[in-house]
């Protein structure tokens, strides 16, 4: 089960920003994720209105985010405490994956895409496909557009004359991750 960093607006409409972040985490929870949602909890125990408690839950939850596998940026607005998250996550390599109010709530399973990077017959290698990966993971996009102007950028950086290797956007199943092991099972 993958553990994503759920980002959204808090100040402001807080009745309305909270009750955003909770289906922003409901619909995390129904695409077999666990969401952590921090401008839910610091709340309930920090002042939001002191710039000193503030502060300090924007750090905690920064901390938090370095645990998470993903930051999800929920939403159209990006706030100021978003905007450091998203910036902490891009130091930490922490994949930022950003999902709109409409696909928050959709009740279908989100689509995923890739980029398949697919190697030609001509290569000294032979024909060959797979997905691009980073840190051993596909990489991965919310929307068709993202993944084709990744893939636009792939293939501009390889020049047009003998490219033996030409990438394509590609739908991918959403499949929740299995938690990795630890090497040892406890049977009892």
């Amino acid at each position: 089960m993958r553990l994503v960093y759920i980002c959204s607006p808090y100040a402001g409409d807080v009745e309305s920003n909270v009750r955003f972040a909770k289906a922003a985490c409901r619909y995390a929870m129904k695409q077999g994720c666990a969401p952590v949602a921090v401008h839910l909890l610091y709340p309930q125990i920090l002042n939001d209105a002191v710039p000193s408690e503030r502060k300090a839950g924007i750090r905690m939850g920064l901390r938090v985010l370095v645990s998470c596998e993903e930051l999800w940026v929920c939403g159209g607005t990006v706030s100021h405490g978003m905007s450091c998250e998203i910036a902490k996550a891009g130091r930490l390599g922490i994949p930022v994956r950003y999902l709109s109010a409409e696909q928050l709530q959709s009740e279908a399973p989100a689509k995923q895409y890739g980029i398949l990077a697919r190697r030609s017959a001509a290569s000294v290698c032979g024909a060959a496909e797979s997905l691009v990966k980073q840190d051993g993971r596909p990489v991965v996009f919310g929307t068709y557009e993202e993944a084709a102007v990744e893939a636009e950028r792939l293939n501009g950086r390889m020049g047009p004359v003998n490219r033996t290797v030409e990438y394509f956007p590609k739908e991918m199943e959403a499949v929740p991750e299995e938690a990795p092991s630890l090497g040892m099972e406890l049977l009892l």
